[in-house]
Formats: structure tokens, sequence, C-alpha cells
């Protein structure tokens, strides 16, 4: 939505936006109307951004960072704690041994898909010797037992970073290769000093803008 301003005494109705030469001489500052803003909230951005909502009054970001650090195993499921992951995370999770089985009898299998699940069944007699930590299939004594697992699935993608989390529930098992995108624009340079995004600190310089909301008065030093 447009504004009046008045700039050394001139008065420009219906303005959606202010652009101002910069120092260097090369490009312009621009400065807009911040009442068509989304942003209500920090839950929208990373931990100590800040950033304006609708009636410009600032807004700090609260998504905390994230490494594979924060992650955590428990048997074979892996906990990924809510938050931004700039880079990939993996944690390991305990390995366990089985002993070839005394004996073994049953035939045959059935395997059913659904939305993003693969699951497998089959009835078997075993005699089976573990050893402590996470084995990835069922084990049972001697007696005629079915053993059936399922996985939900995730195919490849690509991840964009956004004002939200996005994110892979523990115990996806991700069938293609999950990129989370970069970009070269991220650099101090695109950033207003005092200002971080994805904890780069920025660096640019701007003249001092104030906004009068009850003249619809723009200042500008």
């Amino acid at each position: 939505m447009g504004k009046d301003i008045i700039i050394r005494g001139n008065t420009y109705n219906g303005a959606e936006s202010v652009d101002i030469p910069l120092a260097s001489g090369t490009g312009n500052a621009t400065f807009i109307d911040p009442s068509a803003s989304t942003l209500t909230s920090g839950s929208q951005m990373l931990d100590g951004v800040v950033s304006y909502g609708a009636d410009g009054t600032p807004i700090t970001g609260t998504i905390q960072s994230k490494t594979a650090s924060d992650l955590t195993a428990s048997g074979a499921t892996v906990t990924v704690p809510a938050g931004n992951y700039a880079a990939q995370a993996t944690k390991s999770v305990a390995s366990g041994s089985a002993t070839a089985p005394a004996s073994i009898s049953g035939t045959g299998a059935t395997v059913s898909t659904g939305s993003n699940t693969l699951t497998l069944t089959k009835t078997v007699s075993v005699t089976p010797s573990v050893s402590a930590g996470y084995v990835g299939s069922g084990t049972a004594g001697n007696s005629s037992v079915s053993l059936s697992a399922s996985v939900t699935t995730k195919a490849a993608a690509t991840i964009t970073p956004g004002t939200t989390d996005q994110e892979i529930n523990a115990g996806t098992y991700c069938t293609g290769k999950q990129t989370i995108k970069g970009d070269s624009n991220l650099v101090a340079a695109n950033i207003v000093a005092g200002k971080s995004i994805f904890n780069v600190n920025g660096s640019a310089q701007v003249p001092v803008v104030e906004y009068n909301t009850t003249t619809h008065v723009l200042s500008i030093s």
C-alpha cells in the first residue's frame, strides 16, 4: 500500500517505495512500505535475526541453529530436534550382530506397499544367537513366528531454506540424496550492518529512515 511522503518539502502521494542513490555512485538503496509483510513471530526466522512485521515493529527470530551434535540415537531411533540445519546432519546407530541360526525353515515372503511405505513379511522358524546392539531384522526363538518390518521412505529431494523449519521425520529411510540449497549471494555485503542471516553478519551501510505512522511522513537522513 502506497504512502504519502515528504522529501525536502515536496509531497509525493501513494509512493510504494523510495530509492536513494548510494554514496558509491552505483545503484540505489530502496525503502518499502512494510504493511504487506507476513512476518508475525520470531518462530519464522533464525535465532537473533531481526526483521519487521506489517506494522513496522521489530521481530527477533527464535529458530535455533542445529548440527549433527544435536542428534541423539536410542536403539534404532534417531531423534532430530527442531531447529535449522545449515548442512546435512547424520547420526550413527550402534550395530549388533547375529550368528547364522542353527536351523531355519519357511519359504516365500510377501511384500506390500503403501503411501511412501515398504513392508516385507515372512514366516520362519529360527534358533538365533545375537549380541547387544541394534539388529535390523526381527529375531525369535525355536518357534514359528511372523517377522515384519516397515519403514517410511523419502526419495531424492532438494531442500530450499525458508522462514520455517523443513523436517525429515525420525526413522525415515532416504532412498535418494537430500540436497540443502546454498546461495552465493549470502555474503556480508548483501546484508544490512547489524543484521545476521544464517549466521552471516551484514556489513552494508544504509541511511537512517524514520516514518511517522500518524502523519505518514517519511524522513531520510
